[in-house]
């Protein structure tokens, strides 16, 4: 697969239409990031240097590229992290569409930890989930991505007539502190019934890869995923690096390295993040379709296709869902578009 961003002319047309969009934006918006009270942990954050490409990093395919862990509050779960590790995560900022504020530490051979909780300033379907399905006081293994730049393809072929679930292919744009444009692709899988233990995928692109800018708090020891037997979690990942499969009802489970000595979390019947539109099946462990349900975010900006050929717009020319975030390790909110997912590809 040719990767993303070439130097053809089509490529440099969008990358200044991206730009125009960006800072149109800007301009009719303004910078909210230093509004916010509780955002002492951005503004104690060091600059962090800058990022490398998956190119630089020469990052690998089909392998473990972060694991994602769920907390109803975000400044305890920082908190509990650092007693816990002795390393402070470096935050992220907020998705204001989608109600979430995250942070990240990394893990050796490119690979991470991102911290995820509700935004209690921005409201949003996954910020309101994260309430709703965590205790008070959990820090748990919530879902984990697979890096992959065949995410595409897997899309079009493989999740609908391989595994027989429904594929969900968001295109995020942002830009860097330079204000170049970026652009990465994610692909969520729905209809397989076993919440977070089936992986989403993937691709950076262009983008800074985040481990190039995080602190790194240790070695991953080990990662294991267990799901039913005959579940077709066991194929999909019998060819990725780095994941234990085991047999038996869901859970997640994790072990690292940190200065503190090796940390373990672990999750029974993970939730895993669900874009609105998509509401996992109560149960079993086979295949079927996930109920959609619509879902509007509120006003926020249009934005360009991910193909070439004019119009802005949420949606790409396969009707997939695109959003509007930020990819750099800054201190900056950043806001997602309207979505528009596809009941069928």
């Amino acid at each position: 697969m040719a990767p993303r961003g070439s130097d053809s002319d089509s490529d440099n047309e969008e990358d200044e239409r991206m730009k125009a969009l960006l800072a149109s934006w800007d301009d009719d918006n303004g910078d909210d990031s230093s509004d916010s009270d509780d955002d002492e942990e951005e503004e104690e954050a060091e600059e962090k240097p800058a990022g490398a490409t998956k190119h630089d990093l020469g990052l690998e395919d089909n392998v473990l590229d972060h694991i994602v862990i769920a907390a109803p509050d975000f400044q305890e779960a920082l908190k509990e992290f650092e007693n816990m590790t002795g390393i402070k995560p470096s935050v992220v900022g907020s998705l204001r569409g989608l109600g979430t504020k995250s942070a990240r530490v990394g893990l050796d051979n490119n690979a991470y930890i991102e911290i995820i909780a509700p935004d209690p300033k921005n409201s949003g379907p996954i910020g309101a989930a994260l309430a709703r399905e965590l205790e008070e006081g959990t820090l748990v293994p919530y879902h984990y991505a697979i890096r992959s730049s065949e995410v595409a393809e897997m899309k079009d072929d493989y999740v609908p007539n391989e595994l027989g679930w429904q594929p969900d292919h968001i295109s995020m744009f942002g830009a860097s502190p330079d204000g170049t444009p970026k652009k990465w692709e994610m692909l969520y899988l729905y209809g397989h019934r076993i919440g977070g233990c089936v992986p989403f995928y993937i691709d950076w692109g262009q983008c800074d890869h985040p481990s190039a800018s995080i602190p790194e708090v240790g070695a991953l020891k080990n990662f294991t995923v267990r799901a039913p037997a005959g579940h077709k979690v066991h194929d999909l990942l019998s060819s990725v690096k780095g994941i234990e499969v085991e047999e038996g009802e869901p859970m997640l489970e994790f072990s690292f390295g940190s200065p503190e000595g090796t940390i373990t979390f672990s999750a029974d019947n993970p939730v895993g993040v669900k874009f609105p539109g998509f509401e996992e099946g109560d149960s079993g462990a086979g295949g079927g379709s996930d109920e959609k349900e619509d879902y509007k975010f509120p006003g926020m900006p249009d934005l360009l296709p991910t193909s070439g050929g004019g119009g802005g717009g949420a949606a790409d020319s396969d009707g997939e869902a695109s959003a509007a975030s930020e990819p750099e390790e800054d201190d900056d909110d950043v806001d997602v578009s309207d979505v528009e997912d596809s009941d069928e590809d």
